[in-house]
């Protein structure tokens, strides 16, 4: 099927629409949570089982990593509250803190795995899946955020 846009064309738009995203996106921080186990250098370990003589001596934690990724974020205008009663004391507002970012597909395998997401001081959890954004291919993705009371 014949095209009315040519390749040369097609990606000089795409290039248009990098450099909007170039211009308008800022860092925000994804932490990722990697599940670290340490083996203690005297266990016996069995490569061919995948077991130690004692497994009793091994311990595993989970260590958060911070990664840096560019995304335009666009905050939701209106926030609707609520009040949540915090158990007898007082009552607290708690907002719904939506918003939407557009990030590269870099971003978006980092986003995927993300436990949390850090946007001005603020921590926020993934809200929806993903919306491929682009003209002709996927060249964005769009994801909301809700934020984390």
């Amino acid at each position: 099927m014949a095209s009315l846009i040519t390749s040369a064309q097609k990606t000089v738009i795409q290039q248009a629409l990098s450099d909007v995203h170039d211009t308008f996106s800022r860092d925000i921080y994804v932490y990722i949570e990697k599940q670290v186990s340490t083996r203690p250098a005297t266990l016996n370990y069995n490569p061919l089982y995948g077991r130690a003589k004692d497994d009793s001596k091994l311990s595993s934690r989970k260590e958060l990593v911070k990664h840096t990724i560019k995304a335009r974020v666009s905050y939701s205008p209106t926030q609707d509250e609520s009040v949540v009663d915090a158990g007898a004391q007082f009552n607290l507002t708690a907002s719904q803190g939506k918003v939407r970012i557009k990030i590269d597909a870099s971003g978006y395998q980092k986003v995927k795995e993300s436990s949390r997401i850090e946007i001005d001081d603020g921590l926020y959890i993934v809200d929806s899946d993903s919306k491929n954004v682009g003209p002709f291919s996927t060249q964005y993705y769009t994801v909301f955020l809700k934020r984390e009371n």
